[in-house]
């Protein structure tokens, strides 16, 4: 009985509060007189709106707070692929200006020549993965006039010449192969005709049949001879590293570092063909 008592009471309370809550919600107009139950529920209504109120606005600020995390991150992500792009357009933009620098440097070399050679340009395609035989393959061939034995220059020295040619490329043998020999002298002294053979297993050469009377010394720059027609007078090799005496004691040796930087080469010219350089008794008799 009293359960159903108490149950009963419960119900009539709860449906006071809600008809109270109720009328207060529609009361849009101040009043003066407050029932001690309209009191009663407002000490009750007020903390648990409060508490519903204050929960609402941190749940928005918590859902705020994950949405922007979300924003920053996808942010984050968007400058990371715009900082990656960027670097690989610098890098580009890079080798850009290396090519064009080196491009100039062949055109105005080519510019200053005209007078000795007739060059033509060309591209390396291909190398040889041969430790002996040091050999390169360039974009232009027949249909381009060049031929076997041409010599093959940069502006910093002399790099090989042409052993074979097809239709649109050829196959250069380096200096630095152990087949080559290059007749040379000394630019200081203008002395000691010797020769230069290609070592094959790295990139020095060796100088070889030199007078043991040769006044050779390190650092001395060697230069082609001229005396053969398979090079022009005057081209660069390299640089006298070190003088070595042959047991006989009648000839010396010499180790020289090429003037050319054959594992950083892209781009040679060719000399299709080359003019004595005129002296001046024979510019007086023109």
């Amino acid at each position: 009985m009293f359960r159903l008592l108490g149950n009963k009471l419960f119900w009539l309370i709860l449906l006071v509060v809600i008809v109270s809550l109720v009328t207060m919600s529609q009361t849009t107009l101040p009043r003066e007189n407050i029932t001690v139950l309209e009191k009663a529920v407002h000490y009750i209504y007020t903390p648990l709106q409060n508490g519903i109120d204050g929960l609402g606005g941190h749940w928005g600020n918590l859902r705020d707070l994950f949405s922007d995390k979300r924003t920053l991150h996808d942010r984050i992500e968007e400058l990371e692929k715009r900082n990656a792009q960027m670097a690989v357009d610098n890098q580009i933009l890079r080798e850009y200006e290396a090519e064009s620098k080196r491009l100039q440097n062949l055109l105005g070399f080519q510019q200053d020549s005209l007078d000795l050679y007739d060059l033509k340009p060309a591209a390396i395609i291909a190398r040889s993965a041969n430790n002996w035989n040091k050999n390169l393959v360039i974009n232009v061939g027949e249909s381009d006039g060049i031929k076997r034995g041409m010599p093959v220059i940069t502006p910093y020295g002399l790099v090989g010449r042409i052993n074979s040619v097809s239709l649109n490329s050829a196959q250069v043998s380096l200096i630095t192969d152990r087949e080559m020999a290059i007749g040379v002298i000394l630019q200081r002294s203008r002395e000691t005709n010797g020769i230069v053979e290609g070592i094959g297993e790295s990139n020095q050469l060796r100088m070889n049949n030199i007078p043991y009377y040769s006044s050779i010394e390190k650092n001395d720059r060697v230069i082609t001879s001229g005396l053969s027609s398979d090079y022009p007078k005057g081209i660069d090799i390299g640089i006298i590293e070190r003088v070595n005496p042959e047991p006989s004691g009648l000839l010396l040796t010499a180790e020289v570092k090429p003037a050319v930087n054959f594992d950083r080469l892209e781009e040679v010219l060719v000399i299709t063909n080359y003019y004595p350089p005129v002296s001046e008794e024979q510019e007086g008799e023109q």
